[in-house]
């Protein structure tokens, strides 16, 4: 179990994409379509991990899945900013049964692989959802050269989110305040 991504919620990709360049340097790039959701992104590969810069692609459609409703949600309320993040394991199935969650597919040009506790995720985003990428299908978080994810900072219940993550150890740290991912450590500098 691993950090995979974080997703940055954006209203304008382009704008999003400029300020990561202009702050950090990096290019996001690749990305597409999420067949079903509503959603769209283009990708920041870190060297281990990538950020995941999300957009609205159809409003409808994302008003009728999770990550759609999540992302129109932190627009809606406190515009551009952390969404949430994922935790890559090998299989999603036994992490479900696990939490009683249900397990989605996400897909785009490039890209499939199986979600679960997405939808809590999306509700309290404190808490990571689980990926699990299809056979054969390219890790986005490899090619960069930024120093990858090395931490998180959340704030929420720290004893529900060690439960969450079956006490997997994580560089991520917890403090009080509203359910929210607050930052993220990108080699030695913090986004936020």
């Amino acid at each position: 179990m691993r950090v995979d991504h974080v997703v940055y919620a954006a209203a304008d990709l382009d704008a999003a994409a400029a300020r990561i360049e202009r702050e950090f340097g990096l290019i996001a790039g690749g990305g597409g379509r999420h067949e079903g959701l509503g959603t769209c992104n283009r990708v920041v590969p870190l060297g281990g991990g990538y950020l995941e810069l999300l957009g609205v692609a159809d409003p409808d459609e994302a008003a009728r899945s999770d990550f759609g409703r999540g992302l129109l949600s932190r627009l809606a309320e406190g515009g551009d900013g952390l969404l949430g993040w994922a935790v890559a394991v090998d299989d999603v199935d036994p992490v479900a049964r696990r939490l009683g969650t249900t397990i989605s597919t996400i897909k785009r040009a490039g890209l499939s692989a199986r979600l679960t506790g997405l939808a809590e995720a999306m509700q309290e985003p404190f808490l990571p959802f689980f990926i699990s990428r299809d056979a054969g299908v390219f890790d986005p978080g490899i090619g960069g050269d930024a120093g990858g994810i090395t931490w998180i900072e959340v704030a929420g219940d720290a004893a529900r989110l060690e439960r969450w993550l079956d006490f997997a150890p994580l560089s991520v740290r917890v403090v009080d305040d509203s359910p929210a991912v607050r930052a993220v450590g990108i080699g030695e500098r913090e986004f936020r």
